[in-house]
């Protein structure tokens, strides 16, 4: 695969100025996070973020980015703006799974060990508390209107629904086995949860609380993005190297592009994909309407993107 060449003399925070989308992206093995400015296919940062980071959520709303290290069971707080860590946060055991209602107010990390979900507040980043959920929760997502959370509670095949006002599970929705990853579509009635063992994705439709449609796609589903316009999503086949395409409407697959190798993270920035390969430690880029390569961008170690890590700085909206 061609690559694109990337420029070794990274930017200062302070003084690299980007108009276009930005790519927030875990780096496991090499224990940090690297900012990529997507037009111009230059990493222009290198941040420290714990130990072995693989969750990462931006918020806009907040106005920063939060990634979860499970290694050192922490959440290392970057500000969007001077694109420098800001804090860190004691979570738990073993945090993965990270989310950010949409109002910007709250973080939800998912402890994976510890079955329970941890809320913490986004702007000071004091902890708020505690909700206990099914076993081993992995991905998370919060509704439009940021009372309700979804948690992929893996080892339950289920998925847990959150009360962040009583800041309880109030329900379980049986989805396929083993579920990892979670989005929502934008006018949040539809939730999709990637099954790593049954090599399918569950569409849920919340109005009814269950399981609608179940979509074959690759091996191992991990992650999943949306285009803008949510007509497609996008999810990555781990041990299939290959992604996935769903007309969201009609609720089936309508194409598999081969990927990069063993991908993880993905993401849309305009008429781009971005698909992370956690084995040759690069993100590959795509044309988000045909899959044809445009080349990819060499990151750090074992790279993963579990989340959402895009940013649009406010030019580029």
């Amino acid at each position: 695969m061609r690559r694109f060449a990337v420029l070794l003399a990274l930017c200062a925070a302070a003084t690299c100025a980007s108009a276009g989308p930005l790519a927030y992206i875990t780096n496991q093995g090499s224990h940090e996070v690297t900012v990529v400015d997507v037009d111009a296919s230059t990493i222009i940062a290198r941040l420290p973020a714990g130990k072995s980071p693989a969750g990462v959520w931006v918020s806009e709303a907040a106005g920063k980015a939060f990634v979860s290290a499970p290694d050192s069971a922490t959440i290392t707080v970057i500000d969007l703006a001077s694109r420098a860590v800001v804090g860190e946060m004691k979570a738990g055991r073993s945090p993965v799974g990270i989310t950010v209602t949409p109002d910007g107010r709250r973080v939800l990390v998912a402890d994976w060990f510890s079955h329970r979900v941890l809320v913490f507040d986004a702007a000071s980043h004091a902890a708020l508390g505690e909700i206990a959920v099914g076993n081993a929760p992995a991905g998370l997502v919060a509704s439009p209107d940021s009372r309700t959370a979804y948690v992929a509670n893996r080892d339950d095949n289920a998925v847990g629904v959150l009360d962040l006002d009583a800041m309880k599970q109030t329900a379980v929705i049986a989805v396929g086995k083993h579920p990892f990853a979670l989005e929502l579509s934008a006018d949040g009635r539809t939730l999709y949860a990637l099954n790593v063992w049954s090599d399918d994705v569950s569409v849920v439709d919340l109005t009814q609380s269950r399981t609608v449609a179940t979509l074959p796609v690759g091996k191992a589903p991990y992650g999943i993005a949306f285009s803008d316009d949510g007509a497609r999503a996008y999810v990555t086949n781990q041990k299939g190297d290959s992604v996935s395409v769903i007309d969201t409407a009609e609720r089936r697959v309508i194409a598999t592009w081969p990927s990069v190798v063993y991908p993880e993270g993905v993401a849309v920035a305009g008429t781009k994909l971005l698909v992370v390969s956690w084995m040759d430690d690069l993100v590959g880029v795509y044309d988000a309407r045909t899959g044809q390569s445009l080349g990819s961008i060499e990151l750090g170690r074992n790279p993963r993107g579990f989340g959402r890590f895009m940013h649009k700085p406010a030019a580029a909206r």
